[in-house]
């Protein structure tokens, strides 16, 4: 294919929130679905969709290159687009969390892992930026393969 033409034109309004979570393609539409009509955001958002999503925040001592370039991401976009806003999701059966070692983590349960590297990343970012407001969740499936997202508390 030479060339494709998008029916869709740029949104060019100024984006507030910035959100990262996993690449994995299995929750994509989920995710999108509970961002544009479950937190009314309406496509009006930056991304940062990688593997294990806000993990990069998290396991310095494990990941170093990881978490600094993971940083550096972060400080540009809230920088660059004046951002006010950062949604943290993980996600059940996640499979960069099942190629980390236990031992990193207080908990050998995955989703308590995740939890637990969701809080540390808000209190991280909180820290460097304390004027954002830091939002965390979980997404998983139901008996029919139906995307749930639950927010995640203190």
């Amino acid at each position: 294919m030479a060339s494709y033409h998008a029916s869709s034109k740029v949104n060019r309004a100024d984006a507030e929130v910035l959100v990262v979570h996993c690449s994995d393609h299995r929750f994509h539409a989920g995710i999108l679905e509970f961002l544009d009509r479950g937190l009314n955001l309406g496509e009006n958002y930056d991304m940062l969709i990688l593997p294990g999503g806000p993990q990069c925040l998290t396991l310095v001592e494990y990941l170093p290159k990881f978490a600094w370039v993971g940083r550096r991401w972060f400080r540009y976009l809230v920088d660059n687009h004046e951002l006010k806003r950062l949604i943290l999701i993980a996600h059940q059966d996640c499979g960069w969390y099942e190629s980390l070692p236990l031992h990193l983590h207080s908990s050998s349960k995955p989703r308590d892992r995740q939890e637990e590297d969701l809080r540390r990343a808000r209190g991280s970012l909180l820290q460097e930026f304390p004027e954002i407001v830091v939002e965390l969740y979980y997404a998983g499936w139901d008996g029919d393969d139906s995307i749930m997202v639950d927010s995640i508390n203190s």
